[in-house]
């Protein structure tokens, strides 16, 4: 039996980035770049107006002015302001060859197409000059990063129509048990709706992978040899792993080619956690109760979908204030689902009375799991904890 770290570290050992695909900018919210994304333009590509007035020359003093012409977004003045003129200009207009300064227009007196101004009414500090935002060639997007729309706005800034991201890994779902039945199908004598299958589903899609559910098989060793037969950059089973004469996925998977790099895991819920290779394909083998199969996700299966797509994954804690005392830990590390809020500044978590691991109604509440290493003494009230925050998984 391993640690918790040392089980994720022979995880994310096994892979390594996977193939890339081309994608339009419309399909890139949520990918993961394989290349760095340059800009094929400036932003703004010419120097222009950030107010609604005129275009003058600071040269010029607080002079009267004769207005030349205008200059609305999308219509640039095609000739130059000279000594003595000035340009009505609008908000996201080309500043005018000559101009050197913007007044706004609530500091002009107008007469006919004569203006007056203040001097100090001029200011350079009224312009956007050509490359303000970025300028062509530079990086918008590196390597690595996961895009967001706010990302894809940027791209469409820089002209980028297209760019080169990782391919989602595959990754195959099997559910393994006779007492098992999909939710709205008739239920077996002595059975349960299989529902670890279906969050995972979500969980994979949300860190960048394509999951694919390979259905639910019999407990007998033809049927669950069939796991061979899913294509996929990695398998994960569900059920099947533990020492009972019915968990027989390491039996079945032994006549395919199938070797263990570890099993078992000191760890609360999750202790039957497999490891191996099927052939060349990672499988990842999950205990049966839905929430150790969620929690072992979380802490295993995400960084392995990370280190697939060229990035990295730590588990993100945070501490936090315990509102009610904990007894003393065993020697396996434990992860107690919890509520988290914030008060007076500080984080405050409280675990769940009951934290049996087939209770998805407690997980599904839980905001944090409550980390507990191996031996932790008993921890007070007001104590402080180590928590994984559960937003988003």
């Amino acid at each position: 039996m391993i640690s918790v770290e040392e089980a994720a570290r022979h995880i994310t050992a096994a892979f390594s980035p996977i193939d890339c695909e081309t994608m339009d900018l419309a399909h890139l919210a949520g990918r993961v770049l394989a290349e760095d994304v340059v800009a094929r333009c400036h932003q703004p590509p010419f120097p222009i107006s950030a107010m609604d007035g005129y275009a003058v020359r600071l040269a010029d003093g607080n002079a009267t002015r004769r207005v030349i012409g205008s200059a609305p977004a999308g219509h640039p003045f095609e000739d130059k302001v000279g000594p003595g003129e000035a340009l009505r200009i609008f908000t996201g207009g080309v500043l005018p060859e000559g101009a050197d300064a913007i007044v706004i227009q609530e500091d002009v007196l107008g007469d006919g197409d004569r203006i007056t101004f203040a001097a100090n009414a001029c200011s350079a500090g009224h312009i956007r000059p050509a490359g303000l935002d970025f300028k062509t060639g530079d990086v918008l997007a590196p390597k690595g990063k996961r895009l967001t729309g706010r990302d894809c706005a940027l791209l469409a800034a820089g002209d980028v129509t297209q760019a080169k991201v990782r391919r989602r890994p595959r990754v195959a779902i099997v559910s393994v048990g006779d007492e098992l039945s999909a939710p709205g199908e008739p239920r077996k004598p002595g059975g349960i709706v299989a529902s670890s299958g279906y969050g995972l589903f979500a969980m994979i899609q949300a860190w960048g992978g394509a999951p694919c559910d390979f259905g639910i098989l019999p407990d007998t060793q033809a049927e669950i040899a069939t796991i061979a037969d899913a294509d996929g950059d990695m398998i994960v089973t569900l059920g099947g792993v533990s020492v009972g004469d019915h968990d027989l996925v390491q039996k079945a998977l032994g006549t395919k080619d199938f070797t263990i790099d570890f099993w078992k895991v000191a760890m609360r819920p999750g202790k039957p956690l497999i490891f191996g290779k099927l052939g060349k394909i990672p499988v990842l083998g999950m205990p049966g109760n839905p929430v150790s199969t969620l929690i072992c996700a979380i802490l295993f299966l995400r960084p392995a979908i990370a280190a697939m797509l060229g990035t990295t994954c730590e588990t993100m804690t945070l501490p936090a204030r315990l509102a009610r005392e904990l007894p003393a830990n065993d020697t396996r590390q434990t992860y107690l689902r919890a509520k988290l809020s914030k008060r007076d500044g500080d984080f405050w978590v409280d675990a769940f009375d009951v934290q049996d691991s087939s209770m998805l109604n407690v997980l599904s509440q839980a905001d944090a799991l409550i980390v507990r290493a191996p031996n932790a003494p008993a921890a007070k009230a007001g104590d402080r904890v180590e928590v994984i925050p559960l937003d988003g998984h």
